[in-house]
């Protein structure tokens, strides 16, 4: 009984441990997921601020470049180049520097703030030395207005005709919009939060402490590698920090277009609170046995089936097409194989595939730009949804503006039908195309009913609708085409006049 007593402690105890070290890990995988994904949003709100203020910038410049600027009085030059706000709040000037390094235009503060000829000065030797025009972010400074302050300058280059330098276009940003954004992240009391540049130096830190900022980071060879270029884009690492000697899961991520990194540390024992609460707990417990081991066994459960959930999410979304939301090429090859082999098996079963183009798709991208062209392709599968209305049916994209509709146990009859409510659907959106001769966003469709006895594989009968797709093309486009395999293609069907549009 002893042997068997203490078999069972120690089998309880190896249980114990191994699915405590798995929950551990487990704690750990969340945490970085989370920390990430906190990163992950001050990144993006980093990154698309900065591409505004990158506008910004091409609009002053654009506005520079104005031909009527240099007939206009001084006050009015000014109000015309610096009278648009972006971000107000954080914006503290901006100006416009010749090739020299003189001010041609700025904002009157800097006068007091940043004097006398630019010459040296990083935001503007930067954008002179890289011809690229991509937007240059100074280091941080400190200036005296009301209060001191700390600021970056982001700067982009002017060019001349000719292509030569002409000079920078330049604002100053207050770093006070990256503590307000950090603050913004409701971290936890002891966490951390900092933004750094890949040369090491320092832009923003929570807790703020003013003397961080600018400063290079030394003695620091972990963080240093990972401020490397060669560095991965985002990750995370437990480490002490040298400040206050706390432990933390650091995890950080690049901000495309910029140098800069986003790095944020949550302290392990906060991290890891519940799950010492757990463990003291399971300790506590060992002796009950049979009621631990239901406790953890249902936890790994949980685990398992929200696992098996985002599985199928996943497999969901691999045969989905993003734009459209329609079947994939790939899932649309499955489902037509699949009807395809279910005819073999069963002579009574049949189906229809209807092939539809959209027509002058690319004057229409080339005329309202390819996002336009996002939103008519959408409003097409909204329509293509809409007219196929069975579970049995499915309708996919084969490939840019080109979709497939298979029509389970249909005839020519039917699967004509649903083509004539896709194109009534269509013609019901009224999308304006300029360019089309029915003045708006049309579509052609071919209609290929399974011939037993003609089709020896479903590559054919698509084939036939694409047949029946191009000559309803010659025909002048916008109409539904039914393929017959002894007349080639039978005479239009149904077809929406462009009068009744």
């Amino acid at each position: 009984m002893t042997l068997l007593v203490g078999s069972l402690t120690l089998m309880a105890g190896v249980i114990t441990s191994v699915v405590l070290y798995q929950s551990y890990k487990q704690v750990e995988h969340i945490s970085v997921n989370h920390t990430l994904n906190v990163a992950r949003i001050a990144q993006r709100s980093i990154s698309r601020n900065m591409e505004l203020l990158s506008l910004a910038l091409d609009s002053l410049a654009w506005r520079y470049r104005h031909t009527q600027l240099h007939r206009m009085p001084a006050q009015q030059q000014l109000e015309f180049l610096l009278g648009e706000k972006i971000e107000a709040g954080y914006i503290a000037a901006q100006g416009i520097i010749d090739a020299d390094g003189e001010r041609v235009v700025g904002s009157p503060v800097l006068d007091e703030i940043m004097p006398g000829n630019f010459s040296g000065r990083d935001f503007f030797d930067g954008p002179r030395q890289d011809a690229r025009g991509t937007l240059f972010i100074s280091s941080p400074q400190a200036v005296r207005l009301e209060r001191r302050a700390q600021v970056i300058v982001l700067s982009k280059r002017l060019v001349h005709v000719d292509g030569s330098f002409g000079g920078v276009v330049f604002m100053v940003l207050y770093l006070d919009y990256f503590r307000q954004l950090f603050e913004a992240m409701s971290l936890e009391k002891n966490a951390v939060m900092s933004l750094y540049s890949v040369e090491g130096v320092a832009y923003m830190r929570l807790p703020y402490d003013e003397a961080f900022i600018g400063s290079r980071v030394e003695n620091a060879p972990q963080l240093q590698k990972l401020l490397a270029a060669s560095a991965p884009a985002e990750g995370s690492y437990f480490t002490r920090s040298q400040q206050d000697g706390v432990q933390r899961l650091y995890t950080y991520v690049r901000v495309p277009q910029t140098r800069w990194v986003v790095f944020i540390g949550h302290t392990k024992a906060a991290l890891f609170r519940e799950w010492m609460r757990m463990f003291y707990a399971v300790v506590f417990l060992m002796a009950l046995f049979s009621t631990a081991a239901f406790y953890l066994i249902s936890r790994v459960r949980e685990e398992l089936f929200r696992r098996s959930k985002l599985d199928q999410q996943l497999e969901e979304q691999a045969r989905t097409d993003k734009l459209t939301t329609l079947l994939n090429r790939r899932a649309l090859d499955e489902v037509l194989q699949e009807a395809w082999h279910k005819c073999q098996r069963n002579d009574s079963a049949r189906f229809a595939v209807l092939f539809a183009d959209v027509d002058f798709f690319k004057l229409y991208n080339d005329t309202y730009g390819h996002k336009a062209g996002d939103y008519a392709l959408v409003a097409v599968a909204r329509c293509i949804k809409g007219a196929v209305s069975r579970h049995c049916d499915r309708a996919g994209r084969y490939g840019g503006e080109e979709f497939v509709v298979l029509l389970d146990e249909a005839d020519a009859e039917g699967a004509m039908h649903v083509g004539k409510l896709i194109l009534a659907a269509l013609q019901a959106q009224k999308i304006p195309h300029e360019r089309s001769p029915f003045g708006r966003l049309t579509i052609s469709i071919g209609v290929a009913c399974l011939e037993r006895g003609v089709h020896r594989s479903v590559d054919e009968i698509i084939k036939a609708a694409d047949e029946a797709l191009y000559q309803a093309k010659h025909e002048g486009r916008n109409r539904v085409r039914l393929y017959q395999a002894t007349a080639k293609v039978v005479p239009a069907e149904w077809q929406l006049s462009s009068a009744n549009s």
